[in-house]
């Protein structure tokens, strides 16, 4: 055979038929190598989208993940925040608790010190009866002296001052025994002393909360003006000469009756 062999290429036929009567069909030839290659570019789109999904997948998967770690420790934090709110939730009403209670004790402590600075005591550090007697007419001053003297004489000598009760003051008599001691019915401070030869000696007590206390008496105080006192203190010793005492209280400068205030126990 004088002819070389030759291989011969391969082709394939693509037909394109119409269902309409008028149209006719067309042939379309393809190659093995245009086929191969249109193959090899969609295998490469294949592995390439396969490749693609599968990292979107994994990145996916693994943001997924941490999201998921993110959501648990977010949780955690907040159970751990909730737990402490808690915490200083139950810190909160135990100071408020607290503050209340030493707030009621302060008003406590705060009353019992007012209550303290009342003057409810007896003016005597013993036994004392009250005298009955005519009440003093209005002038005097603050010891009372101008109706205390007595005009008549007898031989030339001054009878011994009497003193006489105060009814604008609602002012009580008590009259004790000597060595009975005229004493503060409350704390408080000397607001004014008072003594003179031949006239009612008195001392003036201010208790705070408006109270103001006044003692007369014959003898000589024996506290100092501008002194602290507390209850019970000497403001007189009661001898022969000074048995009496009159007493009287004021509260925002007027005048109550001390038999209304005086606490007499036993």
């Amino acid at each position: 055979m004088s002819t070389s062999l030759r291989k011969r290429k391969i082709t394939y036929t693509v037909m394109i038929v119409s269902d309409a009567p008028a149209s006719g069909h067309r042939r379309i030839h393809v190659r093995t190598g245009a086929l191969a290659v249109v193959g090899f570019v969609l295998f490469v789109a294949l592995i390439c989208y396969a490749v693609y999904t599968t990292i979107t997948m994994f990145g996916a998967r693994d943001r997924s993940g941490r999201q998921i770690e993110q959501i648990v420790q977010l949780k955690e934090a907040n159970e751990q925040l909730l737990a402490e709110n808690e915490t200083l939730g139950n810190k909160v009403s135990t100071l408020e608790e607290n503050l209340n209670q030493k707030l009621t004790q302060e008003h406590e402590l705060l009353a019992a010190h007012e209550e303290a600075y009342i003057p409810k005591g007896f003016p005597m550090s013993g036994a004392a009866q009250i005298r009955e007697e005519t009440v003093q007419e209005d002038g005097e001053d603050e010891g009372g002296n101008a109706a205390d003297t007595d005009d008549d004489e007898e031989d030339g000598q001054n009878e011994t001052i009497e003193i006489v009760a105060k009814d604008d003051w609602k002012e009580v008599i008590f009259v004790a025994a000597p060595n009975t001691k005229v004493v503060a019915t409350a704390p408080g401070t000397v607001k004014e002393t008072r003594a003179a030869e031949g006239e009612i000696s008195y001392v003036v007590i201010d208790h705070g909360n408006g109270y103001v206390t006044t003692y007369r008496n014959q003898g000589n105080p024996i506290v100092e003006e501008g002194s602290e006192v507390v209850k019970g203190v000497a403001l007189f010793l009661v001898g022969e000469d000074n048995t009496e005492t009159g007493y009287s209280i004021r509260k925002d400068d007027n005048y109550i009756d001390p038999m209304e205030m005086i606490e007499i126990k036993g």
